[in-house]
């Protein structure tokens, strides 16, 4: 006799736990449809399969009607976003990741991304900065926004996984064939080389709704994407932008939003709220290093690390949290490794200076053309190696400060 072979039902999809849910509470389509500010077809392409992937807030507003809670309120908002099964497609490699926490001080970069992505209708975009600046925080809120708010879908792929632009496509065909015609956003994280400009090329021809975003420290060359530079967080204007405009500045609201969850009990009265504004200064807004160097405020008070930071023989060892001693290599040092020579001399000469400088200040330092020192600016500010400085009005750059070891000198560092 031979033993019963078991089957094993797929999970239930959104319409079904829908309409489970809608005749438990007894209610019509057209009462569901009503109280969720919906039409009744909405509600009825829901249950029948037709429409297969609401947005988040209608999947919240159909929750809050049915009144679900606790348990069942999780796994009917799951049940609208399954997560991918091993298997099929191998869609589980394409997730992205969770976002860690609040975004700060990124609202004009977002705006900016999402309208290049869907009012100007770009579909490949290069994001570029340096490690730290955040490149991978803004792409993934921009993601996430475009999949709850405008139903897209999201795939994301780190780089160090692509070992060529032949690979990345020929697998990511294979999940985009199953989506039929929707909305796609493919994110491949810290490109570099080739490979991923190879991809998109392939993959933009064959599916026309898709878009690809890259994240990169240098931009690709030739690869028809549209660059889009993330710099540092704005920093408080001088020694003295110690008041409510300091208390507003990004990258103060980075620093205190760490520095209150590992010391809740700390006072930001006038030396602290000081102390904090220098360290943004002089960390250049760039919100890796902020949240590196409010890691060791555990250990001392914002005035003791600044006074530790600004006399320390090391210190670039505040570069790395307390639990990294040994820190890794530079990434600002790999970065600067690659520039080329032109570059690097401009880079010296414009480090030497105490305080921010004009391009036509930079014309006359170089000694060059406009023409020829203006393209060597630009290649620098798209490399995040500049910083804007914004002084009185007058659009002005600084060289970041943790390069200034780098290309001045012994004795002859300047003033951050």
């Amino acid at each position: 006799m031979k033993a019963a072979t078991a089957t094993t039902r797929p999970p239930a999809t959104f319409g079904e736990v829908l309409r489970t849910h809608r005749r438990r509470a007894g209610m019509t389509q057209q009462q569901v449809a009503d109280l969720a500010t919906l039409s009744v077809r909405a509600v009825r392409d829901l249950e029948s399969g037709r429409a297969r992937r609401p947005r988040r807030a209608t999947v919240q507003l159909l929750g809050d009607v049915l009144r679900l809670s606790g348990g069942s309120r999780a796994a009917f908002e799951a049940a609208a976003d399954p997560l991918p099964q091993p298997g099929r497609g191998g869609e589980v490699d394409w997730l992205p990741p969770v976002s860690p926490a609040p975004l700060i001080g990124r609202d004009r970069e977002l705006r900016a991304l999402s309208e290049l992505l869907t009012f100007e209708r770009h579909r490949r975009v290069c994001v570029v900065g340096i490690p730290g600046v955040g490149k991978t925080r803004l792409t993934l809120e921009v993601a996430t926004t475009l999949r709850d708010r405008e139903g897209w879908s999201v795939l994301w792929r780190d780089a160090s996984d692509v070992p060529d632009g032949g690979s990345l496509a020929e697998s990511a065909e294979c999940v985009l064939a199953g989506r039929g015609g929707e909305d796609t956003l493919l994110v491949v994280d810290g490109a570099r080389g080739t490979a991923a400009a190879e991809a998109a090329g392939r993959l933009l021809d064959r599916f026309p709704r898709l878009r690809v975003v890259t994240t990169a420290q240098v931009p690709g060359q030739g690869d028809g994407a549209h660059l889009m530079p993330v710099g540092p967080l704005p920093v408080p204007a001088g020694p003295d932008g110690t008041g409510d405009d300091a208390a507003g500045c990004p990258s103060v609201r980075l620093f205190r939003t760490h520095l209150r969850r590992l010391r809740p009990h700390q006072t930001l009265g006038g030396e602290t709220s000081a102390a904090v504004a220098a360290l943004c200064r002089w960390l250049d807004g760039v919100p890796g290093r902020l949240v590196d160097a409010a890691s060791w405020c555990l250990l001392q008070s914002p005035e003791e690390l600044l006074r530790a930071m600004t006399e320390a023989e090391d210190p670039e060892r505040f570069a790395f949290p307390p639990t990294d001693p040994d820190g890794l290599p530079d990434p600002l040092a790999l970065a600067l490794a690659d520039v080329g020579p032109g570059e690097r001399e401009l880079l010296a000469r414009l480090a030497a200076l105490p305080g921010g400088w004009t391009v036509d200040e930079a014309v006359l330092l170089s000694g060059s053309t406009t023409r020829h020192t203006a393209g060597l600016l630009h290649a620098l500010l798209l490399r995040g190696l500049l910083r804007t400085a914004d002084e009185e009005g007058t659009d002005r750059f600084r060289v970041l400060n943790r390069l200034r070891p780098l290309l001045v000198p012994a004795g002859g560092r300047a003033a951050a």
